[in-house]
């Protein structure tokens, strides 16, 4: 059974009541289904022995734990309520604040932009372990927290040219409104990742041309680019066209040109170009000897192959081939081994568990013509 989750306010009005405050700055900017959670918890708020859970409200609402979840945060964010968890990181409690004007919060202070920048080795996952369709790959996880901003900071980047084109063109590629979460994840390519409003651009038009439109897809890609330092739109073009081309070489040299990577294979294909570092031209010669050796694309196969390549450190056509002499020497230097002589077990047949007799036929012969003989002459 779920844990219930506690319920308080930061304030005692004595009723549940929603401010008319919240009518006319936090209604108009909020999702429809975040609405409905946050009206849910103030019914509630009166009854405080009544047991919340995020599954019986994702069920109430016909939504995922996780939406619910994104839902409270957003509220959050907004100021309007404050999370606690527990030591596993299960939401334990939610404290409603009282709701005060937009206008009359101060400002959150912030660390100048180059502070809050990660690194460029810190931007992602060094290990790519997720590839989309269209074999660009993604990270998984991003190694850097995507902290909410405040609203006083998101209305202040909608506001900005940069802002302003940026939400106008994504709305385009995306056919919808962007939400207050969308805004947030905009705002982190462009404040913490240091996107240019140029590669932001070409990030959406490249993730939506693929047939990925949601958020999250489009914020793995993103990571991805930061971890290859990629900080232009030229350069994001050119990383994405010499991938696909490693990616439809590699089909092509097995036989299944024609279509789009499985996200499997252009993992693989990551891996090689990437993790290992190995040039198309050894990787297309891998192709070639899984296919000598077994008659059918395994990429399995050609992983084997580059990795033993990569430990011994042959990066080039001339460092393979050699690999290669000294590998037939080292066979043609081993002493051939003479196959083992199976030794015959006797039979547990009982029929055959004596000793065989031995005839001499000759002998046999004379002593039978002999005594022929001899019964001739008596007659």
């Amino acid at each position: 059974m779920p844990k219930p989750i506690t319920l308080s306010a930061g304030y005692s009005d004595g009723v549940t009541v929603i401010p008319n405050t919240f009518f006319d700055e936090y209604l108009p900017r909020a999702n429809g289904e975040f609405l409905k959670i946050y009206l849910y918890l103030l019914r509630w708020l009166s009854h405080p022995d009544h047991a919340l859970s995020l599954s019986g409200i994702a069920d109430i609402f016909f939504m995922t734990e996780n939406d619910v979840t994104r839902a409270l945060k957003y509220w959050e964010a907004e100021g309007l309520l404050r999370l606690t968890f527990d030591h596993d990181g299960t939401i334990a409690g939610i404290c409603l604040n009282a709701v005060i004007s937009i206008s009359s919060q101060k400002d959150t202070p912030t660390a100048p932009p180059e502070q809050r920048r990660p690194a460029p080795a810190q931007s992602a996952v060094a290990a790519q372990t997720g590839t989309g369709i269209t074999g660009t790959p993604v990270s998984t996880t991003p190694a850097v927290s995507m902290h909410p901003r405040s609203t006083q900071e998101l209305h202040r980047f909608s506001e900005s040219d940069d802002g302003a084109q940026l939400i106008f063109i994504i709305q385009q590629y995306l056919g919808r409104p962007l939400s207050a979460s969308d805004l947030n994840t905009i705002y982190y390519f462009y404040d913490d990742l240091g996107f240019s409003r140029d590669l932001i651009e070409y990030l959406f038009e490249y993730c939506v041309s693929n047939g990925h439109t949601h958020m999250r897809y489009i914020e793995k890609v993103a990571l991805s680019w930061a971890d290859l330092h990629i900080t232009t739109a030229d350069e994001a073009r050119t990383q994405s066209e010499t991938h696909q081309k490693a990616c439809f070489a590699v089909l092509k040299a097995f036989g299944l040109g024609g279509r789009m990577p499985a996200a499997g294979e252009a993992e693989f294909i990551n891996k090689w170009t990437r993790t290992y570092g190995f040039s198309l031209e050894l990787i297309l010669e891998a192709c070639r000897r899984t296919m000598m050796a077994v008659h059918t694309p395994s990429f399995e196969y050609t992983d084997k192959i580059l990795s033993n390549w990569k430990s011994l450190g042959a990066y080039t056509m001339t460092e393979v081939l050699a690999a290669d002499k000294a590998r037939s020497a080292e066979k043609a230097a081993a002493p051939a081994k003479r196959p083992a002589v199976k030794q015959a077990r006797p039979s547990s047949n009982k029929f055959h568990n004596f000793n065989q007799r031995s005839y001499d036929y000759a002998a046999l012969e004379k002593k039978l013509a002999a005594k022929i003989q001899n019964g001739s002459t008596n007659k």
